[in-house]
């Protein structure tokens, strides 16, 4: 499966949701079966993640300092199953782009941090790990075979 965070410029919150969500994968085990990546719909190619996006992820034990910034382009939409957009608008723009709606996950309103303080960056990532496991219980309902049996059974109690 493979899912793409996305966002304006790619350097604040589509890295962010990018390093969380493969940080949650990681600790159940799903690394190999869930690829994700980010991009910006208006990223300048090669532009820094945020300093405040990697000190606030660091806090929690993600590691974005190797991240640069990539814009999404049409000729990769159809190798994506999931596309998780920061705002409705960024949702918007990726169907007028051709992606399926049934390929669109729009969280809760994600407030760009960009140029403001770092506790608004904490908000921020602690807004995107609420958001990224509801996402997450939601892929798990739609595909139960990426958990394990024991994780399955758990969640039919």
């Amino acid at each position: 499966m493979k899912i793409l965070f996305v966002c304006t410029g790619n350097t604040c919150r589509s890295p962010m949701a990018e390093g969380i969500f493969r940080g949650m994968m990681q600790e159940k085990g799903l690394e190999e079966q869930v690829l994700c990546q980010s991009a910006g719909l208006s990223a300048v190619e090669g532009d820094p993640v945020s300093p405040k996006a990697v000190t606030v992820c660091r806090e929690i034990g993600i590691d974005l300092s190797g991240h640069t910034a990539r814009r999404l382009t049409g000729e990769e939409i159809p190798m994506w199953d999931f596309f998780f957009p920061m705002s409705e608008t960024h949702g918007y723009i990726l169907e007028q782009a051709g992606v399926p709606p049934q390929k669109i996950y729009v969280p809760a309103y994600i407030e760009d941090p960009f140029g403001k303080s770092v506790e608004e960056y904490r908000r921020c990532r602690d807004k995107l790990r609420q958001e990224l496991e509801h996402f997450a219980q939601s892929l798990f309902l739609r595909f139960p075979q990426l958990l394990s049996e024991e994780e399955q059974s758990d969640g039919n109690r």
